[in-house]
């Protein structure tokens, strides 16, 4: 019987979070971390003589965010706009030549620093979607890549990086937020150099699932 008791009061506070009023939207600064999955995608490289694919392993991805939240009403629309910095990092899976398949090592690092446009769709509950795009620039590192235990590439660029995004928050207070989204990230093709001397270029795209807090002062 306290077992249920239990059960029937875990239940109705439950329906009681998701279904209770919005708080009062927050207005004015706020920063934020973030951590999620990052799927780097197989990357086309290409140099003088022919076309190479890299592959990786999937990793974590952490980001901070520093923005404003602009106050309903505003002209601009409902919504935020924000400074991200995000650093990934991914493993060399295997690289793809003409010869055949070979196993890779190293990481392919980046630092990219963007800024963000959301528009937020809040209803009448805690819930709020929203979408955006951010545009900045990434850093890419490649300076310990390897094919077969042997070096592969070296050096780093930079390159114009733009990113899409969507999710939904979750209003804990006026001031604390939780964020649950998907990043869509892609880059010009970075310039880099091969052990051997040669420049190559190579694709860079990611997907990534982020959970954040935010918190706003």
């Amino acid at each position: 019987m306290k077992r249920t008791c239990r059960m029937i009061l875990l239940s109705f506070s439950l329906l009681l979070l998701l279904s209770s009023p919005a708080m009062a939207e927050h207005t004015g600064p706020y920063a934020g971390a973030f951590v999620g999955g990052n799927t780097l995608m197989d990357a086309r490289s290409t140099d003088s003589l022919g076309q190479f694919n890299f592959s990786f392993k999937p990793n974590l991805a952490g980001s901070v965010v520093f923005g404003w939240d602009f106050a309903s009403g505003n002209p601009v629309g409902e919504g935020r706009i924000e400074l991200e910095y995000t650093r990934r990092s991914n493993q060399l899976d295997k690289v793809k030549f003409v010869e055949g398949q070979f196993e890779g090592g190293g990481d392919v690092k980046a630092d990219s620093m963007l800024i963000n446009f959301f528009g937020v769709y809040p209803d009448k509950k805690r819930w709020a979607p929203y979408f955006g795009v951010g545009i900045g620039a990434v850093r890419i590192e490649t300076s310990s890549l390897k094919v077969t235990g042997q070096p592969l590439a070296t050096g780093s660029d930079i390159v114009l990086a733009y990113q899409l995004g969507a999710g939904v928050d979750y209003s804990l207070t006026k001031y604390l937020n939780l964020d649950f989204g998907y990043r869509f990230f892609n880059s010009i093709r970075p310039e880099l150099t091969e052990s051997n001397g040669l420049k190559f270029k190579m694709d860079y795209l990611s997907h990534s699932l982020v959970f954040g807090l935010r918190v706003g002062f």
